[in-house]
């Protein structure tokens, strides 16, 4: 028999590319607030480039020594609050919350304590045929499975840890997570292990207790530190499960 000239991803996005220039729109549950945060596997120089990219255009104020947002004072933190204040300036789309696949799209308010992280509403229900962002296109790899998903007409979704979370806490939901799922990645020689960092770590556990309990919104509550967001963190070598009904 003969192979399909197309794979599956390389079809959707076809088909996601026809609705887009056809006028097409990609819908999520109506009134689904949405916010944009940075992807716990983002290295610092990343970050980095994301807060000077998104205050070069934006008023960064608050996340300066004195402002409601300077604490924690992180750059996992501070890039999140721009990258969501970018994200809802230029429209809420899928493209403007992918900053070079460092950025994913929140279904859970990131806000913490007196910082405030705004949302305008829904993801936009239809993207723009181009939007560049960064100096560079969208990334293919970090949207395509959220097209994807889409287009087949499902709802993914995965569990990470708010960016405002003490290190304490974060420790805490790795040791909760981890006596009940494997962590093997996350250990030294693990696929995820870089970055070293906590919130990734943590991150990794926690989307892996909400996916093996059933994706309850309560399994990625963890005392309100957890987030649910839409688009998969995956990175590199480092999976994040999926699962679906």
């Amino acid at each position: 028999m003969a192979k399909p000239i197309f794979s599956l991803p390389i079809f959707s996005l076809f088909v996601l590319f026809s609705l887009l220039h056809s006028g097409g729109s990609l819908k999520m549950a109506n009134g689904q607030k949405t916010w944009c945060i940075a992807n716990p596997l983002s290295s610092d120089s990343e970050l980095a480039a994301n807060i000077e990219f998104a205050c070069s255009q934006l008023d960064c104020r608050l996340i300066e020594p004195d402002g409601p947002c300077f604490e924690p004072d992180t750059q996992m933190h501070h890039a999140s609050y721009v990258m969501n204040l970018y994200y809802q300036t230029y429209g809420r789309h899928l493209a403007n919350c992918d900053f070079r696949h460092s950025g994913v799209v929140s279904l859970t308010d990131p806000s913490y304590g007196n910082c405030t992280f705004q949302s305008g509403g829904a993801l936009a229900e239809q993207e723009p045929s181009v939007i560049w962002c960064n100096n560079m296109s969208p990334s293919m790899n970090s949207l395509g499975k959220t097209w994807h998903l889409m287009i087949m007409g499902l709802q993914g979704t995965w569990c990470v840890a708010k960016p405002g979370t003490s290190d304490d806490l974060l420790q805490q939901n790795i040791n909760f997570a981890c006596n009940q799922v494997d962590c093997g990645p996350t250990h030294s020689g693990g696929a995820c292990f870089y970055p070293t960092t906590l919130i990734n770590h943590a991150s990794y556990a926690m989307n892996l207790y909400y996916q093996t309990t059933g994706r309850k919104k309560s399994s990625c509550d963890f005392r309100e530190t957890g987030l649910l967001v839409s688009n998969d963190p995956s990175y590199g070598n480092c999976s994040y499960q999926y699962s679906h009904d």
